[in-house]
């Protein structure tokens, strides 16, 4: 009777009134072990890892991989770690049968181990800008969980590979080396230099080793950085481009323009979301006021941009892919769920950072309140793509041992759906050269996840 009254306990989450059970649900942990048991079955390093989910065709509800080195490798070993965070840090907020407990996070902590041995192998990468986006996730936390010195010297050579795109011509880091769709070809790096908006949120790791190494250049690189956005990147309105091509001869900007959003000078909502957690970011490593004004008038645009849909659409809260793109059908326009999720990560922490200042401080800098917004967001997301295919741990048989199959593995009753939100739109770029909407996304599921954890952290539920 006890151990039934406290599971039942643990399955309520909400916060100010908003029910947010669904991300700490019992589904959201098996459809993480569902797919992570498969990827347990391939010899590590992983050659491939979780990507989209298609939400019609021939695949539907299955996880179509991308290779190892792709820029969203770190993202599904993260939604392994959130998982094993609950489960360590918070156990009230993981919803498994009490029969598994005893070995859930020994289960988990191997499955993330497993996934992790091709990130630990690629940390020294330099070809991308994308490792904080690659180690983070997983790497991270699993120093902080565990204190795997392995796992924090790969996040060290991670942001040390990072650094090393840094131009002190164009005060910023390449982003990407080169840029091909079906409009432009951009390759010569001698003559191009690529910034995108993303890349606000790769300088996390440069202040977290900065810190952890006492390195002021790391430091100082990624503030510069954050400098060169708002300069270039950053309109007056504080919309943002999706990518600028710099002149590295002169350091000057020669073109302003889009990869993944509508058109060149439309405002891309994912993009607008990165920038928001990115400032947000910044901020909370430097305290200088003009990251969180930022940081600020980002977000705002953004909630302007979505009040749009006001009266027009059902859940006007799931930004719309890009904010300027004409819908084919005006009651239901194509959204992308993770520019939400993204968006309400950001929320929460410029809630946190105005929460530390003076009241009169903080109501200057702004009269939204950040916490609430995040909520609605957060809360429209999961009536809107929450999917309702739901996975459960196998209730185990007698004479199993805590829980376990003879394989060692936890039994799920699977979904037929493998990502726990739909419709979001990676790429409908009309140049693009793939192109991809309303499907599940392994980076949406992330900062959903995330998200949940950062509510934990606060102590909001």
């Amino acid at each position: 009777m006890v151990a039934s009254q406290v599971r039942k306990a643990g399955q309520v989450a909400s916060v100010k009134g908003i029910d947010l059970s669904d991300i700490y649900s019992e589904s959201a942990a098996a459809k993480i072990i569902q797919v992570s048991q498969r990827g347990l079955k391939q010899q590590a390093p992983l050659a491939s890892y979780p990507h989209t989910v298609p939400q019609n065709g021939p695949e539907v509800g299955k996880y179509e991989e991308r290779e190892a080195d792709f820029w969203t490798c770190g993202f599904f070993p993260g939604c392994i770690y959130t998982i094993l965070e609950r489960a360590m840090r918070y156990p009230q907020a993981i919803d498994v049968p009490e029969q598994i407990r005893p070995q859930f996070q020994e289960q988990v902590l191997n499955l993330g181990r497993h996934y992790g041995v091709a990130i630990n192998e690629m940390s020294k990468r330099t070809d991308t800008h994308d490792m904080g986006f690659i180690v983070q996730p997983a790497l991270q936390k699993d120093w902080e969980l565990t204190g795997n010195k392995e796992s924090l010297q790969s996040v060290v050579n991670a942001a040390y590979a990072l650094a090393s795109r840094y131009d002190d011509r164009v005060k910023a880091i390449r982003s990407w080396d080169v840029a091909i769709n079906d409009r432009y070809s951009i390759t010569d790096m001698e003559a191009n230099f690529l910034v995108i908006i993303d890349s606000m949120c790769n300088l996390d790791l440069l202040y977290y080793v900065g810190h952890q190494e006492h390195d002021q250049s790391l430091i100082d690189i990624a503030t510069q950085h954050a400098d060169s956005i708002i300069h270039e990147i950053l309109r007056p309105d504080f919309s943002s481009y999706h990518l600028v091509n710099f002149d590295p001869r002169t350091g000057l900007p020669q073109a302003k323009m889009t990869n993944q959003g509508w058109k060149d000078d439309s405002t891309w909502s994912r993009g607008q979301a990165w920038s928001i957690m990115g400032f947000a970011q910044t901020y909370s490593w430097t305290k200088d006021v003009k990251y969180l004004k930022t940081a600020i008038g980002c977000a705002e645009y953004f909630l302007q941009r979505m009040s749009e849909g006001d009266g027009k659409w059902h859940h006007p809260q799931i930004p719309l892919w890009d904010f300027d793109a004409p819908q084919d059908d005006a009651s239901e326009p194509l959204r992308d769920v993770s520019a939400g999720v993204i968006a309400a990560n950001g929320f929460l922490i410029i809630h946190q950072s105005l929460q530390s200042l003076p009241t009169s401080e903080a109501t200057q800098l702004s009269s939204t309140n950040f916490l609430d917004t995040a909520l609605q967001i957060v809360s429209e997301t999961l009536d809107m793509s929450y999917d309702r295919d739901l996975a459960a741990f196998e209730t185990p048989a007698k004479g199993l041992v805590n829980g376990n199959s003879s394989s060692g593995e936890l039994k799920i009753k699977e979904t037929g759906f493998e990502c726990i939100l739909r419709n979001s739109t990676t790429n409908w770029n009309e140049h693009a050269h793939k192109k991809y909407k309303d499907h599940g996304l392994v980076y949406a599921d992330y900062y959903l996840l995330e998200f949940g954890n950062k509510l934990l952290r606060a102590g909001l539920l």
